[in-house]
């Protein structure tokens, strides 16, 4: 009789514990301008590379702004998307309410990456950062 009342208490408890998780992790603005951040990854590395190729040029990819998800992964959603004929990436999200400017400079023959968030407190660390432009350098 006890490991039965102890059963229903487990089963109780557990579909409490369920009940009150939310399956679906909520994304702030600083979490989708993260994501935004590493899907595109792989675009600032192939305009560095036209920059450092062609300095001066305008870059292949200027245009409407296309980001392939990295596999497996869901694609970006966003307003707006923009590459600049100098490199410059620019997303808008109106359901974040947020705009994202990744914008390279060429000096040295090396591309460094700044990074312009508006609201500002949507901006995650890693945007902009040493760290970050040390990644991209190295692929």
């Amino acid at each position: 009789m006890l490991m039965h009342t102890m059963r229903k208490w487990a089963i109780f408890l557990m579909a409490v514990l369920v009940a009150a998780c939310n399956h679906v992790d909520e994304v702030t603005p600083r979490h989708y301008v993260g994501l935004v951040v590493g899907h595109s990854a792989p675009l600032k590395i192939e305009i560095a590379k036209s920059l450092i190729a062609n300095p001066g040029k305008p870059v292949p990819q200027a245009g409407p702004l296309q980001l392939p998800p990295p596999s497996g992964l869901a694609p970006m959603k966003f307003d707006f998307g923009w590459v600049t004929t100098g490199g410059a990436i620019v997303i808008q999200n109106t359901k974040f309410a947020v705009v994202v400017l990744q914008e390279p400079t060429l000096d040295q023959g090396k591309v460094t990456w700044s990074c312009i968030v508006q609201p500002a407190e949507a901006k995650p660390n890693l945007c902009g950062s040493d760290y970050q432009d040390g990644l991209l350098q190295n692929k």
